[in-house]
């Protein structure tokens, strides 16, 4: 597993509240705002970090059709995997039963979300506004979070 890792939402994070979905694209890349999409490749290139979708669009969206949208939106991010389904709406134990399967856990990781409060990772939240989603605003957080 790479060392670096992050869990990310899309609803409020990917894109937000000044998003319009393009004409021409459909499915979820239709939803990934080209600035948030910009902000999560300046935090890729500083860090080397992949991303899990801990989104509920893991819940109805293939993988591999997640991993297709966010290239044809120009992530540059590597999308490695889904979050495991729980009982109830707790994405911070969501993502803690992701990093428990790991044989080899990342070092550092960084969940990404405008919803949920995570008490299952002390920490490791960052909190975007669905207003704007992710932005220049949420990067110090981010890279102190994954820095080496």
């Amino acid at each position: 597993m790479p060392p670096k890792v992050i869990f990310l939402d899309i609803d409020g994070v990917m894109n937000n509240l000044g998003t319009r979905a393009e004409p021409q694209r459909s499915g979820v890349v239709a939803w990934l705002d080209p600035d948030n999409v910009a902000v999560l490749n300046q935090i890729v290139r500083a860090t080397g970090a992949v991303v899990v979708v801990s989104s509920s669009w893991r819940l109805t969206v293939p993988l591999s059709e997640l991993r297709a949208s966010f290239a044809a939106a120009g992530c540059e991010a590597q999308v490695v995997g889904i979050t495991p389904d729980v009982d109830g709406p707790r994405r911070g134990r969501e993502i803690r039963a992701w990093l428990d399967a790991q044989t080899e856990p990342p070092t550092r990781y960084v969940a990404i979300d405008d919803q949920f409060d995570m008490p299952e990772l002390p920490g490791r939240l960052v909190k975007t506004c669905r207003v704007n989603g992710l932005t220049t605003r949420e990067l110090p957080q981010v890279l102190e979070q994954l820095a080496d």
